[in-house]
């Protein structure tokens, strides 16, 4: 594998952790929203649970999905690490 396809591959899972975290924090905002329509009488109590709860649920599936990209890398690099270094070779 070159150098430049190694480059494009770490960008690539630093794009993906990036996302992940921005829907996290997206999805923490909209759940803050909800809260506050529901202080200020804007919203029923029952629609506010339901969007509640599949925002938690897109929270959760982000969250995997950023766990899942993030401990890929993890595993690569120490991977390679160890590779390099000649301790899995023996």
């Amino acid at each position: 594998m070159s150098i430049e396809v190694a480059i494009l591959i770490w960008l690539a899972i630093g794009i993906g952790i990036t996302a992940g975290v921005f829907l996290v924090a997206r999805t923490a905002v909209q759940m803050a929203s909800v809260a506050y329509r529901v202080i200020e009488k804007q919203l029923d109590p029952k629609t506010a649970t339901r969007q509640t709860g599949l925002l938690g649920l897109g929270m959760i599936a982000a969250l995997a999905a950023t766990a899942l990209v993030a401990g890929y890398a993890i595993f690569v690099l120490f991977a390679s690490l160890l590779d390099s270094s000649g301790v899995l070779g023996q």
